[in-house]
């Protein structure tokens, strides 16, 4: 029994592992070359984030078109059959618009009628509930351009990792090269009694730090390549090539003025449109709720048949048009509670826009000071990189030339690996800078 309920956990637990396996394989492959441009259009279509704030977009839109049809006109069918000893009020179903109400007599009788209902006044409350819907529709679109930009920042730092993690295994291979270079010509000069045979030993150990830093930097930008992949939505088998470079030439030209710069973000953050569209409609959701004061008017017109037993069922029908008319006297102040948390949602709406003001420029701030810094270090690291290769070939030729120890030349050596990691990380660092700074503005590119 013990082995039967085994198998069997083994085999839904096979079930399950295939059905995750098979979702992954509806995933699109993509092999071949892919610039940084084709990368963010491609996590823009198969991002899951954003197909999920589609699909609340159309419900903004459904929501839209369903405060629309409360102003249309509006038709039911309804059918009534009863017998019984006494007359009775009875009521078309919950939800069919609009309802029909029956006086049924005490013997058989079978109705069919057909009620008509348009709205003619309602304290403009109608339209304002129109306005709001439309309102909240626009802030759902801006919250999907937001997340567009959040998608599109959050795949071109991945695309920039791995170019980074693809840097770095380039320049651990130049090292493990190097010192299998060094190795090789000392193990010769070690035979002649040139150097002692400890010297060879001393860059064999060097050499093994280095073939460790060469299996991290791979492991490192495996991982990287994995992360962007499923950043863009795309199969994990994708063998895709990045094409660009963290020195691409081209890199679009930054705006530094500060306020230049606010006043394009404040013009085009999705996040402050928002936040006005969201006071827009709690603005609307304010009319709506003083609506309920005023005097709500419909037109109705109902067509009838019966048949029935008695003075009511003879085979009668007919028809009538009238206009209605009703006003709320007393509700135990639920209109004022409904006024009075609209006034309420619209100052927190107020509130927020304020606050989403606030934090866009600190976002400008702070990503117009991480670029200034970002650049600044490119310079600095150039500059130490260029004289740690200048240091590394005079080392060099020191050592080969026996007017030097070989501690001098492997301090040299990894000074300049150092070196070509720091210009990496500047060069980096300066991509990733623009691209955030391009998102505190609101730039999508």
């Amino acid at each position: 029994m013990k082995r039967l309920f085994a198998v069997l956990t083994l085999a839904l637990s096979f079930s399950v592992a295939s059905a995750q396996i098979e979702f992954l394989s509806t995933r699109p492959k993509i092999d071949g070359k892919l610039s940084l441009r084709q990368a963010v259009e491609i996590a823009l279509r198969e991002s899951p984030i954003l197909r999920g704030a589609v699909a609340e977009l159309k419900a903004a839109e459904a929501k839209l078109q369903m405060a629309r049809s409360e102003k249309r006109w509006q038709l039911s069918l309804n059918a009534f059959a009863s017998t019984g000893t006494q007359s009775g009020i009875l009521v078309s179903p919950a939800n069919v618009m609009p309802s029909a109400t029956m006086l049924l007599p005490s013997r058989s009788l079978v109705d069919f009628n057909a009620m008509l209902m348009l709205p003619l006044f309602t304290g403009k409350r109608l339209d304002a509930l129109v306005r709001q819907a439309e309102s909240v529709r626009n802030a759902t679109l801006s919250q999907l351009e937001a997340m567009k930009l959040d998608v599109s920042l959050e795949t071109k730092i991945a695309y920039r990792q791995a170019l980074l993690a693809r840097e770095i295994v380039r320049v651990a291979e130049a090292y493990v090269q190097a010192m299998e270079e060094r190795i090789r010509v000392d193990k010769v000069a070690a035979d002649v009694g040139r150097i002692p045979e400890f010297w060879v030993l001393r860059s064999e150990a060097e050499l093994a730090n280095a073939k460790q830093m060469l299996a991290n930097a791979q492991r490192d930008y495996e991982v990287a390549m994995l992360n962007l992949k499923a950043i863009m939505g795309i199969y994990p088998d994708s063998q895709v090539e990045l094409t660009d470079s963290l020195e691409s030439e081209n890199e679009p030209k930054v705006e530094m003025d500060r306020d230049k710069l606010l006043a394009f973000a404040f013009a085009n953050r999705p996040e402050i449109r928002y936040a006005m569209q969201q006071i827009d409609a709690q603005k609307f959701a304010l009319q709506a709720a003083k609506g309920l004061y005023s005097p709500q008017v419909s037109l109705m017109a109902m067509a009838d048949y019966m048949s029935g037993k008695g003075e009511m069922g003879q085979g009668t029908g007919g028809y009538i048009v009238g206009i209605v008319l009703g006003l709320t006297v007393f509700d135990g102040r639920r209109r004022k509670a409904t006024v009075n948390e609209a006034e309420a949602m619209r100052e927190k709406a107020l509130a927020d826009l304020e606050k989403t003001k606030l934090q866009v420029a600190r976002e400008v701030d702070v990503a117009l000071k991480e670029l200034q810094a970002a650049g600044q270090n490119v310079k600095t690291a150039e500059v130490a990189l260029k004289f740690a290769k200048e240091d590394a070939r005079i080392a060099k030729v020191r050592y080969e030339s026996g007017r030097s120890v070989l501690v001098e030349y492997l301090d040299a050596i990894f000074a300049l690996v150092r070196a070509e990691l720091n210009y990496t990380q500047a060069l980096y660092e300066r991509a990733v800078a623009v691209d955030k700074l391009f998102r505190a503005i609101g730039r999508l590119e």
